[in-house]
């Protein structure tokens, strides 16, 4: 078995925006695999198997999941879409990509500094309102690179005092203006570039300069280049409070073995943070062309693997940190890289993964946030475990 327990995800919160009635939501276009395409019989049915008993040993309600390799692509589910009731989980459901967003919104800044519209390198007062930069700690030293590295000592807003507010008043939307104040209210958490702390706050001031800089909402600007670019005819933003029928339902057991559905929430409030539906083969499909050089250069691609001396964790001969939006966790002693990102809402998780040394992509999502760790165990684990013991037959 490959021991690959010091390769876990980078976590991330959600991420939302303000009311731009675009991109509501796409209509599902299943996209089936021809028979070439698809594993031999023995591999489906090794693979499907692992699935089945991880949800059980995680105790997870669902999981959706597609491995693309250099020879084929298994899309697969296992369990329930949702914690309510016994509706399967089946292959082609929407979900929340939460902290995935991330990755986007990265990618729309470095495409912008490709076309000579900013620099990574500027100091958010170029680009921010005055009075919004006079209430950031050190707002005129800020730079854009900082906000993607999570290294501007701007602290988070209370995403568990936002879902409970919108839980309560599920008709209204907390704005994500709202989000970034009380990340200011609480900041800094430390001098500027000096360490680094994961905070959407700095995700949804990234849409504010692209707005700025790109000249048309930040939505439409993504929309353009990155989902039409790419062909992602699943992904949307998520601009209300209901998922789309066919979707993995983000909901939990509560301990008094009550159900909370948390579909039900806005995330207007994650804008460019975390306010991404999808699917998994949407999810593989994006980041295939993200490697591929087709959304920004390979130049720029490199930039964003680029780890922060500020988040480098070693441990166990692991090596894990965060770069431009983009996570990095490699392990010497079995030579395996994991690069991508992951996130959660409450009912949700999802994982987006390259295996650079198997040439693998990996989209996943359970509709739970409380067992990921055991889950990325019992099915990421054991999957990448299989799939190596393959590759050196």
């Amino acid at each position: 078995m490959l021991l690959l327990s010091r390769i876990s995800p980078i976590i991330g919160n959600p991420g939302v925006l303000l009311g731009i009635c675009l991109l509501l939501t796409a209509c599902i276009i299943p996209v089936s695999s021809s028979p070439a395409d698809l594993p031999p019989a023995e591999t489906n049915s090794d693979l499907q198997k692992i699935i089945e008993s991880g949800i059980k040993t995680a105790d997870i309600p669902g999981v959706q999941i597609e491995v693309a390799t250099p020879d084929w692509t298994w899309n697969a589910a296992a369990g329930d879409a949702s914690a309510l009731n016994k509706t399967p989980a089946v292959p082609g459901m929407y979900f929340l990509i939460a902290s995935i967003t991330k990755m986007f919104t990265s990618i729309a800044i470095q495409e912008l500094a490709e076309e000579g519209k900013l620099s990574l390198n500027d100091t958010i007062d170029q680009w921010l309102p005055e009075d919004l930069v006079s209430r950031i700690p050190d707002g005129d030293r800020i730079t854009i690179r900082e906000l993607l590295y999570h290294t501007s000592g701007i602290a988070d807003y209370d995403e568990e005092a936002i879902i409970m507010q919108e839980l309560q008043d599920p008709d209204t939307p907390v704005s994500y203006d709202a989000a970034i104040e009380q990340g200011i209210n609480a900041s800094p958490l430390f001098p500027v570039g000096t360490n680094y702390s994961y905070s959407n706050v700095n995700y949804l001031l990234l849409t504010k300069i692209i707005d700025k800089a790109a000249g048309i909402p930040f939505e439409e600007y993504i929309n353009q280049t990155i989902f039409q670019s790419a062909g992602l005819n699943q992904t949307s933003f998520h601009r209300r409070n209901l998922l789309p029928g066919s979707s993995m339902d983000p909901s939990e057991q509560e301990a008094d073995g009550t159900v909370q559905r948390y579909g039900d929430v806005y995330v207007e409030f994650d804008r460019g943070a975390g306010d991404i539906i999808s699917t998994t083969s949407d999810l593989n499909r994006f980041h295939r062309a993200l490697r591929e050089g087709r959304l920004i250069s390979l130049t720029s691609l490199s930039d964003m693997e680029n780890m922060t001396p500020q988040s480098m964790k070693t441990e166990n001969n692991a090596t894990s940190g965060y770069g431009l939006g983009y996570s990095v966790n490699h392990n010497a002693d079995q030579n395996i890289t994991v690069k991508g990102h992951s996130g959660g809402y409450p009912g949700s998780f999802s994982y987006l993964y390259y295996l650079p040394e198997l040439d693998t992509y990996i989209s996943m999502n359970l509709n739970t946030n409380r067992n990921y760790s055991e889950a990325f165990q019992d099915i990421f684990h054991r999957i990448l475990d299989y799939l190596s013991e393959e590759y050196r037959r």
